[in-house]
């Protein structure tokens, strides 16, 4: 094979640089077409923020403001590729199919459980693979003192999901 001329190396390198890594990681992990991802936020007995939000394979989100939300009723946005790459990057981070499908008392892992907590319900559906997951957020682990809610890969699957997505421009 006869060496590369600097000319052509140059045009390689350029190509590479123009594109970015990112165009080269979305080939490897196309957006499955069956993707569909939820989030329900419920409410408290307090002014706790009442909503829904799906997020869909194209991209798009479907919103729907309950109570306790600036707006209450139907919205759209579109997430970029990128987007959508994230979200089911922390999907895979919160090893969201190996959790339990509630976690409300005792019997689900909680060290303690309170009332008058909002809560929080998940549903993945890739590949043909679907799980969904109820989560009040009185289920309690306690460490150091201190009382988290459990558990905490959820718990900061939820607000990703949220902070992705953008949904304060909905709720606050």
């Amino acid at each position: 094979m006869p060496p590369m001329t600097p000319l052509l190396l140059l045009l390689v390198m350029g190509s590479a640089w123009l594109h970015g890594p990112d165009q080269q990681t979305s080939s490897l992990h196309p957006i499955p077409p069956d993707l569909l991802i939820t989030l329900e936020r419920t409410g408290c007995e307090g002014a706790c923020p009442r909503y829904s939000l799906k997020v869909l394979a194209d991209g798009r989100v479907v919103y729907r403001g309950k109570q306790f939300v600036r707006n209450k009723g139907k919205a759209e946005i579109r997430l970029t590729r990128e987007q959508l790459q994230q979200l089911l990057s922390e999907f895979e981070k919160a090893d969201y199919f190996s959790l339990r499908n509630r976690y409300q008392y005792r019997a689900d892992g909680c060290s303690s459980s309170g009332l008058d907590y909002p809560s929080a319900v998940t549903s993945f559906r890739i590949n043909g693979r679907v799980k969904t997951i109820a989560h009040d957020y009185g289920c309690r682990e306690k460490s150091d003192g201190d009382s988290r809610v459990y558990p905490s890969e959820l718990f900061a699957l939820e607000q990703r999901i949220d902070e992705i997505v953008g949904t304060s421009r909905w709720t606050r």
